[in-house]
């Protein structure tokens, strides 16, 4: 064949190429159900089985409320939600859950919980490891789902522990809710997490690498640190006082360029500062200045007492880890005092202010004691500090997912959001004791907990 038959046939087949169907002229993704937002190949949730759940009173999560409701499960996806007049139960429906006498509402969501933390009276006898803390955060992942907490976000991890079990839990390996973490916690030398002893106890800690923070001095230091981060994969980023208003400004600017989100576990000063240079969530009720809450609600910042994590510290400690009550005993960076009354005044103020008020537990020790009931007692705090059940509710749920950056997949029972529900045999808008005894949990689309026998 001579070489003009050659350029001409090359041209004929390219034409074809390009004409032909089965070539894609644009890229087809999805964005992961996490925060990273990754493309990911589009999922047909169309042709999964349908699970149903059908008669029960539907608690949206917006302020809505349906008698006879029915929901249609694909899936990990919502696909229908509405009165039984309006929505038809499909005849490849797998299951039909019957929710006669049961209220229906959006999984629960939990802001602030390290899975990979310590357990049980005697943890001082045995070694600290990865390998220990995926154990541990196994059994804890398996009893807040149960519970009904369906997503966790933990701010502060051993190693990569946590992004193991999210993706664990992700493939189906673990029973566990949807989990989002911020690997290392950022600090500055000396600063919380990298004193030479612990915190409250005064105890030295071992010269072992402490794989929760992550030390970092100066702004440019700070920009490092949280790319660091974003290498391994994290959901959130997690800055601690104290730090310069350098620091704290040059590690958010470079969070928020990449579109992720910022935690800031702080106190004073320093967590006005973070607020001003546009911080996402404040961590704790530690050491709050007048002015906190006005910034809070001026520059829409979210917000996370963890009322009882600091209330125990003060009526009861932690004996197994030698944390006497009543105070950050020992401790360079907690030179304040703790007063649960003042910290409820704190949360009635943000309430009054408009602030978005999320749950989370940050509960450090006992675990195994401790939760899932740590949990509603948080929500009992909320209700001490003067917010009504409906508002404690949402910040269980659409609040929690709008400060978690979820809220287009979370926090609601609609169309196309995660399906992550709880079905409760008492309405918890008139008696929160009720989310205390989930009758059935589904999560990821998926029913983990189930008593009912229906």
């Amino acid at each position: 064949m001579g070489r003009g038959k050659i350029r001409l046939a090359a041209a004929l087949a390219l034409c074809a190429a390009t004409a032909s169907p089965a070539v894609a002229q644009h890229a087809v993704y999805e964005l992961s159900d996490d925060l990273r937002r990754v493309p990911v190949p589009v999922a047909d949730h169309s042709r999964q089985p349908a699970l149903v759940v059908r008669g029960a009173t539907l608690l949206d999560g917006r302020g809505g409320r349906t008698a006879d409701a029915v929901v249609v499960v694909r899936g990990n996806r919502i696909m229908a939600a509405g009165p039984a007049t309006a929505v038809l139960v499909p005849d490849d429906a797998v299951r039909v859950i019957d929710g006669q006498g049961l209220f229906l509402m959006p999984g629960l969501i939990d802001l602030h919980v390290h899975i990979t933390s310590q357990r049980g009276p005697d943890f001082g006898r045995y070694p600290a490891s990865d390998a220990a803390a995926a154990i541990r955060a196994t059994a804890l992942a398996g009893s807040l789902v149960r519970a009904g907490i369906t997503t966790i976000r933990d701010p502060a991890t051993t190693g990569d522990v946590a992004l193991r079990m999210k993706e664990a839990v992700a493939r189906g390996l673990v029973t566990g809710p949807r989990i989002f973490w911020s690997g290392a916690m950022i600090a500055t030398t000396g600063g919380h997490g990298d004193e030479a002893t612990g915190t409250a106890t005064g105890r030295w800690k071992p010269e072992v690498p402490n794989t929760r923070t992550y030390i970092a001095n100066g702004a440019e230091g700070w920009r490092e640190a949280v790319r660091v981060q974003i290498r391994r994969q994290v959901d959130w980023i997690k800055i601690s006082a104290p730090f310069t208003r350098e620091e704290v400004g040059a590690a958010i600017a470079e969070a928020h360029e990449h579109g992720l989100r910022v935690a800031v576990d702080s106190f004073g000063q320093y967590t006005n500062w973070a607020i001003e240079v546009g911080v996402d969530s404040v961590e704790h009720t530690l050491d709050m200045p007048k002015e906190e809450v006005a910034l809070m609600a001026r520059h829409k910042t979210g917000f996370n007492p963890t009322l009882g994590a600091f209330r125990n510290l003060l009526v009861r400690g932690y004996p197994p880890a030698g944390i006497q009550p009543g105070a950050f005993f020992h401790t360079f960076s907690r030179r304040y005092g703790i007063d649960f009354q003042d910290n409820l005044k704190s949360v009635a103020a943000a309430a009054r202010a408009g602030v978005r008020i999320g749950v989370g537990t940050d509960i450090p020790f006992e675990k195994e004691v401790l939760y899932p009931g740590a949990y509603f007692d948080e929500l009992d705090f909320l209700k001490q500090a003067g917010l009504s059940n409906a508002a404690i509710l949402a910040s269980a749920t659409s609040v929690g997912a709008s400060i978690l950056g979820m809220d287009d997949r979370l926090g609601t029972i609609a169309p196309g959001k995660l399906a992550d529900m709880i079905l409760l045999r008492a309405d918890p808008e008139a008696d929160l004791a009720a989310l205390r005894d989930p009758r059935i949990v589904i999560a990821d689309g998926s029913v983990v907990l189930d008593v009912t026998g229906r």
